[in-house]
């Protein structure tokens, strides 16, 4: 029951995010400018910034792989984390003098990872996969270089709720919440 609930819950809040997305009336042609960025803070994200008149859409793209060799006393092991999602946020935006703007408003987003490898005891392999949703309220602070390029810091007070099955030692599903901060430095071009 809880596993329709959470699915539910996050169909609804995607679903929600591109309606209030739709739903922002675009004045006539070029009133809005598009860029494209990224974002270094626990993950590497590429932005695709939409800017109206007091208010930025941020569809987010995600990807990330990693590969790790360790040796033990008990042999060594390799494994491979990759880690891919899409979020979307929505900020209105405030002048705060001739070349900074703040921003506040939120992100929602999905994301899903897997993770395996072997155990580094004998023939054993880990497979583990994962997916979340995340949520939360988003507060920043943005300087431009020009009418064009932009550096941004920003904090988040993020909501996740992660669903992980691993296959090592026995088969087994966790589900995880949890509150955390996340910060981000963000770098933005427009065109």
């Amino acid at each position: 029951m809880k596993t329709n609930r959470a699915m539910s819950a996050k169909v609804r809040a995607l679903f929600l995010s591109g309606i209030a997305a739709l739903a922002v009336q675009i004045p006539p042609a070029l009133a809005a400018d598009y860029g494209l960025g990224v974002s270094h803070g626990d993950d590497t994200t590429v932005l695709i910034p939409i800017r109206l008149e007091s208010l930025t859409v941020e569809p987010e793209v995600l990807f990330s792989r990693s590969k790790t060799k360790s040796e033990a006393l008990a042999g060594s092991s390799n494994s491979t984390f990759t880690l891919y999602g899409l979020a979307t946020g929505m900020y209105a935006r405030r002048t705060l003098g001739p070349s900074f703007e703040g921003y506040f408003g939120g992100r929602v987003g999905i994301q899903k990872f897997r993770n395996s490898g072997d155990s580094g005891l004998g023939t054993s392999s880990i497979q583990q996969k994962g997916d979340s949703w995340f949520a939360g309220p988003t507060v920043g602070l943005e300087h431009y270089f020009s009418k064009q390029f932009s550096i941004a810091l920003d904090v988040g007070l993020i909501y996740d709720h992660i669903k992980n099955k691993s296959s090592f030692p026995t088969d087994q599903t966790i589900t995880t919440n949890r509150v955390d901060t996340t910060t981000r430095m963000l770098l933005r071009g427009y065109f």
